[in-house]
């Protein structure tokens, strides 16, 4: 028995090899460079953010107050901040366990300041034109250490969308910093994307975009590793221009020329004389035709020429897996930023998949020092004052309250009345960080006895003009094949219940291609729980399986439904129905994936489907 046109939102995370230090627990599957080995909260407690409160019990604010902490979110959506958030140490935030959308913030920064080991994945900071300061960040590092940034997003913070300075000693280094999946892009005020300045450092860059922004992307005062990241319509693009002399490993990065750049000689990346630099495989793409075909560039060298290295200067760039230019973009575009990408990031990632022939939600700003460029959200044209809306969604059940549920816990054979959380398993993870793991990469769920089916298009939306195709291999714990020309469907072994998986590859007709894993939770049968508005359900469709053209058939009365889009935005609605009724209306939806959640008052339930006109 199948629960067929299933799919799982991504919270996109690859599984690529990574440095080794020493002996120590990556803060997560997939972590690289120089702040990979960040605990966070591991070994503390878990605090939950159980409202969207500025402060009191409960706040974001509040949870992250004391060290020594892991915090879930029990509820999504934006959370308007009235002043910048102070952070502690040894703290692990999960925004990939928020429901719905996932979770922002507005109005205010998030400050690491002088604050060490920190894991922070799948949030996202818009300071925006509510922010009461003039010189918030959207992230404040000054004097931080330890960290790791994964599948975040900053943006229209009013200084700089990220600050990392640090004095010069030691002590007040800014140092052991990775960015990693993370979606940098219209700053206003200064129009700066990340400031980054400390004589101790090694700061490591992979898989970013930075976008829509006058310079700093970043101003790299620091040791570093940049690698495979995007840089898209920046008056200036990755800039070092300071007396001290830093090593920089700038290797595999793909800069495009947009609507608000002039000319083709845009300075991508500008290197002083005092600098030693390794430079390697950097395309710039200028002539703005929309097609992915730049070609070779070289430094735009000012107050003299600086060192060239002959090899990398880190051994992180020899150990970390590297992609050609072109295949790193396809993997930034199909990943970065806080997924599922809410409807600000959706704006902005669209912008930068028209690799420069499209003028669409640009401005000419009023003031800044580019004219070209937003100066408030609210020119973005969305709702909620130009910022858009997150889906709140509704929280898993968890009987014991310890941040895993228990669709999770009877997965895993943990007790759902115990607190377990913090126990550790042979891999020096705590119960807690499996759970986390899981959401924070490639994944699906299903019932013991249920196959499966993933929609890999929503993983590779990088891919989408490169006719891309599909395989599937190395299955755990179950079956795997295509189905369809997009879509991978998982048949768990007879009777299992756990952790299954399979890998896909999936090549464009450009050549470029990448494998990844996609980890499935087999749930035991009869598991019932609180779905997540972008989870299917645990025990069974509502859905006739099946394309559907102008309505979706119910396989039980219903008297309300929501349909989403693939990145969580609300395309149809009926959420008052005056009797119950079997089927919906999809009438003048486009095609493409989507997915409705449908109940009765008491439950709930959704499952994917696939519109055809």
């Amino acid at each position: 028995m199948g629960n067929n046109i299933k799919f799982l939102f991504f919270f996109a995370m690859m599984f690529f090899p990574c440095i080794s230090f020493g002996a120590n627990t990556l803060a997560f599957p997939g972590a690289l460079g120089f702040g990979a080995y960040a605990s966070g909260g591991r070994g503390g407690s878990v605090y939950h953010v159980t409202n969207l409160n500025d402060t009191g019990a409960g706040s974001f604010r509040a949870s992250v107050s004391g060290s020594n902490r892991i915090v879930v979110f029990d509820v999504g959506g934006y959370i308007k901040l009235s002043s910048a958030v102070s952070v502690s140490s040894n703290i692990t935030i999960a925004g990939q366990t928020a429901p719905g959308g996932g979770i922002g913030f507005m109005g205010g920064e998030i400050s690491f300041a002088k604050k060490s080991n920190i894991i922070c994945r799948y949030i996202r900071v818009v300071p925006g034109s509510l922010t009461e300061s003039d010189e918030d960040d959207a992230l404040s590092l000054y004097l931080a250490q330890n960290v790791i940034l994964d599948h975040c997003s900053f943006e229209f913070a009013p200084w700089n969308n990220v600050d990392g300075v640090g004095n010069n000693n030691d002590s007040q280094a800014v140092t052991n910093i990775t960015f990693q999946y993370c979606l940098n892009a219209d700053p206003t005020g200064q129009q700066f994307g990340a400031h980054c300045e400390s004589v101790i450092s090694n700061w490591a860059w992979f898989f970013n975009i930075f976008a829509n922004s006058h310079n700093r992307n970043p101003l790299a005062k620091t040791n570093d590793v940049f690698m495979n990241n995007v840089l898209y319509n920046c008056s200036a693009g990755y800039t070092t221009h300071t007396s001290t002399a830093f090593k920089h490993d700038i290797i595999n990065n793909y800069f495009i020329l947009g609507p608000a750049c002039t000319g083709t000689d845009n300075t991508w990346y500008q290197i002083d004389k005092n600098q030693s630099i390794y430079c390697s495989g950097n395309i710039k793409d200028s002539d703005k035709d929309g097609v992915l075909d730049g070609d070779t560039t070289t430094p735009y060298w000012y107050q003299g020429t600086g060192t060239v290295l002959a090899s990398p200067w880190s051994t992180l760039s020899s150990s970390v897996t590297k992609y050609t230019a072109r295949t790193g973009y396809r993997i930034a575009v199909s990943m970065a930023g806080t997924r599922p990408l809410d409807q600000l990031d959706s704006l902005i990632v669209n912008q930068i998949r028209t690799l420069g022939s499209g003028t669409t939600g640009y401005t000419t700003g009023t003031s800044g020092p580019d004219e070209n460029y937003y100066t408030s959200q609210s020119q973005t044209g969305l709702g909620n004052s130009g910022y858009g809306t997150i889906a709140s969604g509704v929280k898993d059940t968890d009987t014991d309250n310890d941040g895993m549920p228990d669709y999770w816990e009877k997965t895993m054979d943990l007790n759902i009345s115990t607190n377990d959380a913090m126990t550790k398993d042979a891999a020096g993870y705590a119960n807690i960080e499996n759970y986390m793991n899981l959401l924070g990469g490639f994944h699906g769920k299903t019932t013991s006895g249920n196959f499966v089916t993933i929609n890999l298009l929503a993983y590779t939306g990088g891919f989408s003009d490169a006719s891309p195709t599909y395989t599937v291999s190395n299955a755990v714990n179950g079956a795997a094949a295509m189905s369809g020309t997009n879509s991978a469907k998982f048949t768990p072994a007879s009777g299992f219940h756990g952790i299954g998986s399979f890998d896909f590859t999936v090549t464009g007709t450009d050549g470029a291609s990448f494998t990844s894993t996609v980890k499935i939770a087999v749930v035991p049968s009869g598991t019932a729980c609180v779905d997540k508005l972008i989870k299917p359900a645990c025990n069974g469709d509502l859905l006739v399986s099946g394309n559907v053209t102008t309505s979706i058939e119910f396989n039980r009365p219903v008297s309300s439904y929501i349909v989403f889009d693939i990145n969580g935005r609300i395309v149809k609605k009926n959420l008052i129905l005056t009797s119950a009724i079997n089927r919906a209306d999809v009438t003048g939806i486009s095609d493409g994936y989507y997915i409705v959640k449908a109940g009765n008052g008491r439950e709930y339930r959704q499952a994917g489907f696939l519109k055809k006109n």
